[in-house]
Order: C-alpha cells, then sequence, then structure tokens
C-alpha cells in the first residue's frame, strides 16, 4: 500500500513540474525537463503569466530564451526577467539523436502572496 501511495505521489509531482512544459521541437523529439523539483511559479505584485521560448543544445542546455510578449499577461520588465533568469536553470535529456538546437516555450505563473 505504501508503494502504491509513493508512486502515486511521484507521478503527480511529475506531471505537475512537466505541465509548464507547454509545446516545441523538444518535445516533439519526446526530450523530457529534468529538473522536477521546478516549481514554475514565482510570487510578485500581480498576478500573471509569462511565456518563454527556449533554445536548448543537444546536451541538454538552454542556450538561449526570448520571453514571447504576445502569450504574456506581465508587462514589467524585471518580472519578465525574473522568468527568463529561472528558464536558463532548466536542463532536459540529452543526446547525439536530436537536432543541434531545439526549441520549446515555457510558462510562469506569478502569484501575489
Amino acid at each position: 500500500m505504501k508503494k502504491i501511495l509513493l508512486l502515486a505521489i511521484a507521478l503527480i509531482s511529475y506531471s505537475s513540474a512537466d505541465s509548464q512544459v507547454l509545446s516545441g521541437t523538444l518535445v516533439d523529439s519526446g526530450r523530457k525537463l529534468l529538473n522536477t523539483e521546478e516549481k514554475f511559479t514565482i510570487t510578485n505584485a500581480v498576478s500573471g503569466t509569462v511565456v518563454v521560448e527556449l533554445a536548448v543544445n543537444r546536451e541538454g542546455k538552454v542556450t538561449g530564451t526570448k520571453v514571447l510578449g504576445d502569450e504574456s499577461t506581465i508587462k514589467s520588465t524585471p518580472s519578465r526577467m525574473k522568468a527568463e533568469n529561472a528558464a536558463k536553470k532548466l536542463t532536459f535529456t540529452a543526446g547525439t539523436r536530436y537536432a543541434p538546437f531545439e526549441y520549446v516555450k515555457v510558462k510562469y505563473t506569478y502569484v501575489v502572496q
């Protein structure tokens, strides 16, 4: 019974971490987010979202970021930079069978605390 409960908790926490990875060639190729502890929520004075597009190399490291302003509701530059800085720390599955650079969109949710 304990094993089933632990498995259920692990699956729920993994799916919630992965739920903020929206779309892109990286997702299409089956690569996974390795930072399962990433929360994708940031405390702020106002609530909203910031969508960041990432370029990821074969080693699974983020090599470039760009905030997608038309898909984001937060307009503050310092708040957008917080999301970009958090996104730069993400790592994904590495492998030589992947394209040299793949792209993915991730969403950070800002909550008032």
